[in-house]
């Protein structure tokens, strides 16, 4: 079947480690000579990678599918491929629930999406592991990336070893299989050869690297200063640190590496002791308390990102205000919170102590109202500076770029105006910060770009 006279539309859901799946699918698809397309009504096919992290997500996966069902039986579409989490932990149910999928994918490293895209085309069903192999501890040199070229994406590893009472993943992604350190210093020089600028480190447990191999060791320390040598690489950032067991000379490396971001994501979930036991994640208040104090005093400057998880079992009103009172005495420069879904197959899924979905979606908006209050002073305190920032994409008269504080896709940004279109994605420059506006700042630019 001559690929090139075939069209390819992706359809991608969920997170940036879900975004490097469907990069790869991408590359694969490309490297066939498949004209590819996101828009599925241009298109003879549609791949379409699926979330299942929480309920809301599965339902947005389930829309997708039904809403590219649609277009094939209308005949927009001649198959329909669905490929990612949702098959890979729900396959029985949606198998059933969507006979008229022509193909069904769990996760792999999608070496054979060419040939399943051609079977599919040609009538035939598609079952099983037909993917290629599971994709664990190897390199990813094909992806055809979806970032803007200022940033990309890159995981260490797969899986997680943590056994969180509320999480699927480990079940979706199996344990923790950390890639060789050669071949993530590889695909950090092949990202930069492509004109990226900064990489953003992404896993399961980004903090867990290499202590599946031998020693049983973290690696991180050492993977991130091997990173950081790699010659044109401008900003390296860390997201996803598990805070217990934390490997601190990764802190050292921090300070001594001007290429390392002072910035660190790192989920504590809860502050209450009661609830982090409900969790099953290890640590309790003291502990959570001594890892982010000691973060700050050990990277001066440094701005944490942290997610919480309201309404979760064994989460009262007093532990909620607990968790109200802790974020309002440390004000984290970044972050985000999640009302607890039920989660089938998970401890904190049958455990019938929590409160409505209403109540948590209503702490967690309190939450949001309250970090939205401290974000809003942290960025007017940062009227007058001088930043360096690395510049994204443009908006109109507007070019949009994120200074080290602020992670792609889910901080803020700073906005240059630019009538000129003067700065291009991937320059990196000197601005003034002269107003916060809302979430963002706006900033005029002294020094030129590099």
């Amino acid at each position: 079947m001559p690929s090139r006279d075939i069209h390819v539309a992706l359809v991608h859901l969920g997170c940036a480690r879900n975004l490097i799946d469907s990069e790869n699918i991408l590359g694969r698809l490309g490297q066939e000579g498949f004209i590819l397309s996101g828009d599925p009504g241009a298109a003879d096919v549609a791949v379409l990678n699926t979330c299942s992290f929480i309920g809301p997500a599965r339902e947005e996966s389930e829309q997708a599918i039904e809403d590219l069902l649609e277009r094939k039986r209308a005949d927009q579409l001649r198959a329909v491929v669905v490929t990612g989490c949702l098959p890979e932990k729900f396959r029985p149910q949606i198998e059933a629930q969507y006979p008229e999928v022509d193909a069904f994918l769990g996760l792999s490293d999608y070496s054979n999406i060419a040939r399943v895209v051609e079977d599919v085309l040609r009538g035939r069903k598609v079952r099983g592991g037909a993917g290629g192999r599971a994709p664990q501890g190897q390199g990813e040199m094909l992806r055809l990336l979806q970032t803007p070229r200022s940033y990309a994406y890159l995981r260490p590893s797969h899986g997680c070893d943590h056994k969180c009472a509320f999480c699927i993943i480990p079940a979706i992604r199996g344990r923790q299989s950390s890639k060789p350190l050669a071949t993530v210093v590889a695909e950090t020089e092949g990202l930069v050869r492509q004109g990226v600028r900064e990489v953003v480190l992404v896993a399961e447990d980004t903090t867990g690297y290499g202590t599946d191999g031998a020693a049983g060791e973290a690696r991180l320390p050492e993977l991130v200063e091997a990173m950081a040598a790699v010659d044109g690489l401008r900003w390296l950032r860390v997201m996803y640190a598990y805070p217990n067991a934390f490997p601190w000379r990764l802190t050292e490396v921090m300070r001594a590496q001007p290429e390392v971001v002072p910035y660190l994501d790192i989920p504590i979930q809860h502050i209450s002791t009661p609830v982090l036991k409900r969790m099953r994640r290890g640590g309790n208040e003291d502990s959570v308390r001594r890892i982010l104090t000691r973060l700050r005093e050990e990277v001066p400057g440094i701005a944490l990102r942290t997610t919480v998880l309201v309404g979760h079992p064994g989460e009262g009103e007093d532990e909620f205000q607990q968790l109200l009172d802790f974020l309002a005495e440390f004000r984290f420069e970044r972050l985000g919170a999640f009302a607890f879904s039920p989660e089938a197959e998970t401890p904190s899924g049958v455990d019938q102590d929590h409160c409505s979905q209403e109540q948590a979606l209503e702490r967690q908006g309190a939450v949001m109202e309250l970090q939205a209050g401290i974000h809003a002073q942290q960025q007017r305190a940062r009227v007058g500076q001088e930043l360096t920032v690395l510049v994204d994409e443009s908006e109109g008269d507007w070019a949009l770029a994120r200074s080290q504080a602020d992670a792609p896709e889910v901080d803020a940004l700073v906005r240059i105006a630019d009538p000129g279109h003067t700065w291009s994605t991937g320059s990196m420059l000197t601005v003034r910060v002269t107003a916060a506006d809302g979430y963002d700042l706006i900033a005029e630019a002294v020094a030129p770009p590099v």
